[in-house]
Parts: structure tokens; sequence; C-alpha cells
């Protein structure tokens, strides 16, 4: 028996109704990197926040520090993922001197967690990698073997539903640093938000009952904006 016109009408709405939906929205991993692409690029600081917090007379267990920071996308041919170059200095500067935390940031698309995992990777011999975005040949040969990282401290990021933010946490308990002066260990209480302008993140570590041992006691995040 032939199907009816209202019957093959009805399979038709069906089937595109079905792709529609199965094409509407990337997946949040998809989503949160490429957005990511376009934003963590630049110069940052946190000076407006820091000089805000001195304004106010907040006491030092609630203020935030002056940080500068660069964000450059570089290409890794060793290293699969999207791969971002960062350092920090202590006077927004490219002077060698002043770097005293330099590394990439490798994201990783993660469907199993539906979340876009960001990864810091650090350098064993880190000295001779300052700079690096000046001189993008000395990652050609970069590998992971060069790298040391703890993918227990990495954040698992998604997108909010108007497109405006990326952000998301560690996972709790899993990014452990061993106090050596204090001989006990520190867990990283921390989550990254991040906007076309703005990079914000926690940055603190507590002890096991939660007290905080390194960073600010504030519920702000540390806030860089990008100049």
């Amino acid at each position: 028996m032939k199907p009816s016109i209202n019957q093959l009408s009805a399979v038709i709405l069906l089937t595109g109704a079905v792709i529609l939906s199965g094409c509407s929205e990337p997946p949040p991993e998809k989503a949160a990197l490429e957005l990511v692409q376009k934003w963590v690029r630049g110069k940052y600081d946190s000076t407006a926040q820091a000089e805000a917090d001195l304004a106010n007379n907040l006491p030092p267990e609630k203020m935030h520090r002056a940080m500068h920071q660069l964000f450059e996308p570089v290409k890794v041919p060793g290293i699969d993922g999207y791969i971002v170059y960062q350092q920090s200095s202590m006077d927004g500067s490219e002077n060698p001197a002043m770097i005293f935390r330099h590394g990439l940031i490798r994201y990783i698309p993660d469907p199993a967690n539906h979340a876009l995992r960001q990864r810091e990777l650090y350098f064993k011999d880190g000295e001779r990698y300052k700079n690096a975005h000046r001189d993008p040949d000395i990652l050609a040969d970069i590998t992971l073997d060069d790298m040391s990282w703890d993918e227990g401290c990495d954040f698992y990021l998604t997108p909010s539903e108007d497109g405006t933010m990326v952000s998301g946490p560690i996972i709790e308990g899993a990014c452990v640093l061993f106090n050596q002066g204090l001989q006990q260990n520190m867990y990283a209480d921390d989550r990254v938000e991040i906007t076309a302008n703005e990079y914000r993140f926690r940055g603190r570590y507590v002890d096991g009952d939660g007290k905080t041992m390194w960073g600010t006691d504030s519920g702000e995040l540390n806030r860089l904006v990008r100049r």
C-alpha cells in the first residue's frame, strides 16, 4: 500500500525537525573552544582592581595583587590541541629578569565531560623559553616530553547560555601542592571566567579545613583586564 500524501508530509516534517535539532547548536566543548580562540590573547593586568582595594582600605587578606599577564596563541606541532603561550611579569614588560612564570596552556575538547579542558604545561628547561611568543621557531620541536603538568589541575570550561562567558572550576581536592615550609598539602580552590575583555580566576590554595593558605580571601575573583 502506498503512503498517503499526509503520511509523507509527516515523515518529511519529522526528518527535518531531527536534522535541525541535531545541527542547531555545537556541543559545549566546541562552543567553548571557539570563544577561547577569539578571546584569550593579548596583554592583561589587574592594576585597577588592586588600586581599588587599596583605596577602599581592605584588610590585607582581602586584597588582590597587581598582576601582569600575557596570552599569545602559538603553533606547537608536537602537542595536539589548541595552544596558547602565557607568561607573567612583575611590571608588564618582556624583560626576562621580570618574568617569573611562563608556559603553555593546552585546550583539549573533552566530549565525555561535555567541557573544554584548560591544562597548564610548564617547560622543564624554563629559562630558554621566556618570550617564546617572539621566536615561534623555538617551539617547533617541543613535545610533551619537554613539559610537566598536573592533570588534576585542569579546568573544565563550558560556555554560558548567552555566549558572553566561558567558565569552569577544577575538580575539588584534585589539584594538590605540597608546602615545604609548613610540611603539609595545600589544595587548589580555583575557578576561571573568561570574557571578551577579561580573564578572571580565583587562584587560592587552602588547607584540609578550607582555610586560605595562599591567595586572597576575597569572594571576588582576580580580574585581569585586556589592555
